[in-house]
């Protein structure tokens, strides 16, 4: 039995591009568990995740651009990971909050997200957004 339950993510309390801290401050880097494919992308590209470890995660995906020495949550992503049928997305922070739907996916992945067309060119890190434990792999997205 699969249990959906829809959860209502209000993407930040600042408006819309102005700068926040990281969604979730105790987010690291672990390049072990999650794989960007590829790595160096262009805004309006599609960057594929895989989990060499098989890592249970949800559809949610964060989107974080560093400042200075910092990260700064700029954009939600949905991903394809369930399978066909499940449409990718992309939410500025600040903007409208949006319903995820709470499930859990398995499995190596790809899990697709979309980088938004509006992405400024720079030093990006991907998030799981509603994973037990959020991790993080690092991608830059170019002009």
């Amino acid at each position: 039995m699969l249990l959906l339950l829809v959860v209502v993510i209000a993407s930040g309390c600042s408006e819309a591009g102005s700068i926040a801290g990281p969604a979730d401050p105790e987010a690291q880097l672990q390049p072990e568990l999650m794989v960007a494919d590829p790595a160096v992308t262009s805004p309006g590209g599609v960057v594929a995740l895989t989990f060499p470890e098989e890592t249970t995660r949800g559809v949610l995906f964060i989107l974080e651009q560093r400042v200075g020495n910092s990260w700064a949550h700029r954009f939600d992503l949905l991903s394809d990971g369930p399978g066909a049928g499940w449409k990718r997305s992309w939410h500025p922070v600040g903007a409208e909050p949006i319903a995820v739907e709470d499930i859990g996916v398995g499995g190596p992945g790809p899990d697709r997200v979309p980088i938004p067309e509006v992405a400024e060119p720079g030093d990006y890190r991907i998030c799981t957004g509603n994973a037990g434990e959020n991790f993080c792999v690092p991608i830059r997205i170019g002009e």
